[in-house]
């Protein structure tokens, strides 16, 4: 805005130069050497408001025409300095009124892992008959509220992990030389207990040989491979298989991962990665809209990529692709 106001003020001095020039011409009241002097003046006032200093004032002269002149111009940039004042104002009230609210969703999203976490190993206890033998009707009952609680768990760790994102950015710490291969199969053996649950498998297929091996972030790379194989379990309602894919060549290696669902209409899939985005609410999930934004952005903070393919009612494919340096 204070551009606009300064580009305002050059054309208006550009235009009184212009009617002082034309003044001289027809020898009016001005003298030669006051309006050299004037225009010295302008230019100084000009420059000055050019590299924001809009506090500085052309001295009032006593004569008619130029004394005018110069009271119009020192009020046109006392109102300028007022509406900058007044929007600077607005823009802190703005920020102030947004950290607060953005500090308030993570002190929440915080505090509510605690009790979540206490439910989950509570249900534990349970299934593991701690507390005394269940019936099966109670074992299926407990693994649905398992499983409802575990979703809530993730709805809030998406929240959290957008608010650091966003707040502090995206720190990255590779460790050289990482087996890939295992990499994966370790994370798919801290997932396998989740598929259990839904009576579910991963088939998970490799190119790469077990020497293969990356520079990669491996919190980052597993968040976003965690994420991404959970919302294929989500949606893979046509089959009891999540395949997972691993290639790779000297430059870079890439996961696949395929569900059997619902798949994505072709309108919305340039828009999954937007936050908040979750589909259309009759066929989504539980979901904050944040687990694709997330991944979308550690991925690129990675130097890589995520490509999706999907068919209605076939299922989806996404794909991450990361350099292997």
């Amino acid at each position: 805005m204070k551009f606009l106001f300064l580009s305002a003020i050059l054309v208006g001095i550009i235009s009184l130069f212009c009617c002082l020039l034309i003044l001289k011409y027809f020898k009016l009241s001005i003298k030669y050497e006051n309006l050299i002097i004037y225009i010295k003046k302008i230019t100084t006032l000009v420059s000055s408001a050019r590299y924001g200093n809009l506090c500085s004032r052309i001295d009032n002269d006593p004569d008619k025409i130029t004394g005018e002149l110069s009271k119009n111009l020192n009020n046109l940039l006392e109102s300028i300095l007022d509406r900058d004042v007044m929007i600077n104002e607005y823009v802190e009230n703005e920020k102030e009124e947004t950290n607060l609210k953005e500090d308030f969703i993570a002190s929440l999203t915080h505090d509510l892992k605690v009790p979540i976490i206490a439910q989950d190993n509570t249900f534990d206890l349970l299934l593991n008959e701690k507390f005394g033998t269940l019936t099966d009707i109670q074992k299926e009952a407990l693994i649905k509220l398992k499983i409802s609680n575990m979703d809530l768990k993730y709805l809030v760790e998406a929240l959290l992990e957008t608010y650091k994102v966003e707040h502090k950015g995206i720190i990255i710490n590779k460790e050289k030389d990482t087996l890939i291969n295992s990499f994966i199969k370790d994370v798919i053996a801290q997932l396998s207990s989740i598929f259990e649950l839904h009576n579910k498998k991963i088939d998970f297929k490799t190119e790469l040989n077990d020497n293969f091996t990356a520079n990669i972030d491996i919190f980052l790379t597993k968040r976003v491979i965690n994420n991404l194989i959970l919302n294929a379990l989500s949606y893979s309602t046509n089959s009891d298989t999540i395949d997972v894919l691993l290639k790779g060549t000297k430059e870079s290696f890439l996961i696949s991962i395929k569900d059997y669902g619902m798949g994505i209409e072709k309108e919305d899939i340039d828009k999954i990665f937007n936050k908040f985005y979750s589909g259309k609410s009759n066929l989504r999930q539980a979901s904050t809209g944040l687990g694709l934004y997330l991944s979308n952005k550690i991925i690129k903070a990675l130097g890589g990529k995520i490509e999706v393919e999907s068919i209605l009612n076939q299922g989806s494919t996404f794909t991450i692709t990361l350099p292997s340096e």
